[in-house]
């Protein structure tokens, strides 16, 4: 390995313990499981988290799927004009 490759190494392992000395230091993790308020067709928008994404944010969730599928289709269209002798999709 060269001087490179080593300092590679040495700052991937460095970040590393960082994030695991971060994720596992000073951190009250819950002795007890909790629940997460998922969906509850009887309650509030203010309760749950897909109850608040599909009550008060129902556009922006659908302009982000049409965002996506349209990235999606985008991406497949560029990869496809990449193949030797073709032209297009």
């Amino acid at each position: 390995m060269n001087a490179r490759q080593v300092l590679v190494v040495l700052a991937t392992g460095a970040l590393f313990l960082v994030m695991a000395l971060s994720f596992l230091g000073n951190v009250s993790w819950p002795n007890t499981p909790t629940s997460i308020p998922v969906y509850n067709s009887t309650a509030t928008s203010s309760n749950g988290i897909a109850n608040t994404l599909f009550n008060a944010y129902a556009i922006t969730v659908l302009l982000i799927a049409i965002l996506l599928g349209a990235a999606m289709i985008g991406g497949v269209y560029l990869a496809k004009m990449d193949e030797p002798g073709k032209v297009g999709p």
